[in-house]
C-alpha cells in the first residue's frame, strides 16, 4: 500500500534522527557521557513512558510490555527499551515459528528510543543489555523486533547487534483514532471496551466516533537467539535468515535507530530509576 493515515507523514530519514537534530538545540545534562560508565537496568512503566512518548514514533507505549530497560549515565537516562513476554503484542502464535513449546520462551521488543544527547553507541549498548537481562529476568528464548519503513527505518541497530533478517512480515488490520494515531485492532477494541461496548458492536461504535480501518505497513522482522545454549532454535534461525536490506541511493541514516513511539517530559531532565 503506497500511503496509509497517520499522525506523521511518511518519512525517509530516519525519525530518531530527526529529532536529534530537533532537540539539539536543547544542549544536554553536563555528565560524563563515556559508555564504559553507562549501566542498563531496569526501569517502571513511568519512567519509559518518559522517553518513549517524546522520541518514538508510534506516538504509543502499549500495556503488553512487561519488562523496561534504561541506559542510564549517573542518575541521566539515555534511552530505554519496552518488551513483552509471552507473545504480547505480537502474533498470539509466533513462538510456533521458531519451534517453541510456549509463549513464554518468546519475547518481542515493542519500543525503544534513545534520547537526543545520547552519546554514539548508546543505541547499541541499550538493545545488547537488553538482550543479556531480558534471558536472565525472563527466560524468553527469542526475542523478535520489527523495522518500520514508514518511519524511514531498515533496522540499522538490529544489524549492528547482529540480529537476524527474516524478512517482512505480513500486513495486519489498524484502527485510525480521529486524532490520527494508529492502534492494532485489540487495543482499539481494549479502548471500547471500556467504555462499556459489547464485542458484537466495537467496531460500529469506533466508525461513529471518528475511527477508521486500514491495513498495516508489512515491517522488517529481526531476531535474536538469547538462548545460545539452544543450537536447535540457532540452526532454525539461520535457516530464515535473508540478506539484511539496505538503504537506497540518496537516503540518509546518520544515527541508528530503535525498533519504532512523542510529548512528555523535558529531554534533559534526570529519570531516576522508581523500581
Amino acid at each position: 500500500m503506497e500511503s496509509r493515515l497517520t499522525f506523521r507523514d511518511r518519512v525517509d530519514i530516519c525519525w530518531q534522527k530527526q529529532l536529534r537534530d530537533k532537540y539539539n538545540e536543547l544542549g544536554a545534562p553536563d555528565i560524563n557521557l563515556s559508555l564504559k560508565r553507562a549501566i542498563v537496568r531496569r526501569v517502571n512503566r513511568k519512567v519509559a513512558e518518559q522517553i518513549i512518548l517524546r522520541y518514538e514514533w508510534l506516538g504509543t507505549l502499549p500495556f503488553s510490555c512487561t519488562h523496561y530497560y534504561g541506559l542510564f549515565f549517573g542518575s541521566y537516562c539515555a534511552g530505554v527499551t519496552c518488551s513483552s513476554v509471552g507473545g504480547g503484542g505480537a502474533n498470539v502464535y509466533a513462538y510456533k515459528e521458531f519451534g517453541l513449546n510456549s509463549q513464554n520462551e518468546f519475547a518481542y521488543l515493542q519500543r525503544g528510543a534513545n534520547v537526543h544527547w545520547s552519546p554514539t553507541g548508546a543505541n547499541s549498548k541499550l538493545v545488547s543489555w537488553t538482550c543479556k537481562l531480558l534471558r536472565k529476568d525472563s527466560g524468553a528464548k527469542i526475542i523478535i523486533a520489527y523495522s518500520d519503513s514508514d518511519a524511514g527505518e531498515i533496522g540499522t541497530i538490529y544489524q549492528a547487534c547482529s540480529w537476524v533478517y527474516i524478512g517482512k512480515g505480513s500486513s495486519t488490520n489498524q484502527w485510525v483514532s480521529p486524532a490520527g494515531r494508529i492502534y492494532d485492532q485489540k487495543l482499539a477494541s481494549n479502548i471500547a471496551k471500556r467504555e462499556g461496548i459489547e464485542r458484537r458492536d466495537v467496531t460500529k461504535y469506533l466508525k461513529s466516533k471518528g475511527w477508521t480501518e486500514q491495513k498495516s505497513n508489512p515491517k522488517g522482522r529481526y531476531v535474536f537467539v538469547l538462548d545460545t545454549s539452544n543450537k536447535a532454535l540457532i540452526e532454525r534461525v539461520e535457516k530464515m535468515r535473508k540478506p539484511y536490506p539496505k538503504r537506497g541511493a540518496g537516503e540518509t541514516d546518520n544515527a541508528p535507530e530503535t525498533n519504532q513511539e512523542t510529548g512528555g517530559a523535558s529531554p534533559t531532565a534526570p529519570l531516576i530509576n522508581q523500581d
